[in-house]
């Protein structure tokens, strides 16, 4: 029975999408139907909703907000703003246009913190401008699908699937994904691919393509 995936998925229909006859999710419910498609798109879709729903609420308060603002608030705002990136780049369908918003709000935020005068030490500054690079590479980062689903609070990949999902993507955004995990889960997963492949090996699935993937992950760390 071939599956309808939608062409652009949200997080938790890729998921699917990842596992469907695929060997590399061994006895981890590969088997898709076209019901748990369907459920996955409609838990998509409920987020979408959801995400719509606060994004044009922090669009509303951002608009209502007086000259002089306490840093905190500012702060409190920055924080919602980075939140609601990470969640909007997880979902299905195009939200270029509300992905844009969001960054323009950073930086006017990230503008209102340095025009607040807090930022009149040395260190001060340097910190901040570090934070700006580092937002800048991470939103960068989050445009690949699976850095979105895996740095999501709820994700849609569980901890046992999380070696054989980065074994099925391509090399670029998996190595983007490593870049998340602290150095000892970075070990941790390049050792289970490892075991994976092995096991799928001496039953008969060579997967060359694959192994060129682990290569990556080991390189990654910088293993022979």
């Amino acid at each position: 029975m071939v599956l309808s995936f939608s062409k652009r998925p949200g997080c938790w229909e890729r998921q699917l999408q990842r596992k469907c006859n695929n060997p590399l999710f061994l006895h981890q419910g590969r088997n898709i139907t076209q019901h748990q498609v369907d459920e996955a798109k409609r838990k998509d879709q409920n987020e979408n909703v959801l995400f719509q729903h606060n994004f044009h609420k922090l669009l509303s308060e951002v608009a209502a907000l007086k000259a002089e603002v306490d840093v905190e608030v500012i702060l409190a705002l920055k924080s919602r703003i980075d939140r609601l990136y990470e969640e909007c780049a997880s979902l299905g369908g195009d939200f270029s246009e509300e992905k844009e918003g969001l960054r323009k709000l950073n930086e006017l935020i990230m503008q209102a913190i340095w025009a607040s005068g807090g930022m009149k030490d040395t260190k001060a500054r340097e910190a901040f401008e570090k934070e700006i690079e580092i937002r800048a590479l991470h939103f960068t980062l989050l445009e690949y699908q699976l850095v979105a689903h895996i740095v999501r609070p709820k994700s849609p990949i569980a901890e046992e699937e999380m070696a054989a999902t980065l074994l099925s993507e391509e090399e670029m955004p998996l190595l983007a994904a490593m870049a998340f995990f602290s150095r000892e889960q970075q070990e941790n997963l390049c050792q289970q691919a490892s075991r994976l492949l092995n096991q799928l090996k001496n039953t008969g699935h060579e997967l060359s393509e694959t192994w060129k993937k682990l290569e990556a992950m080991n390189t990654f760390l910088g293993h022979e």
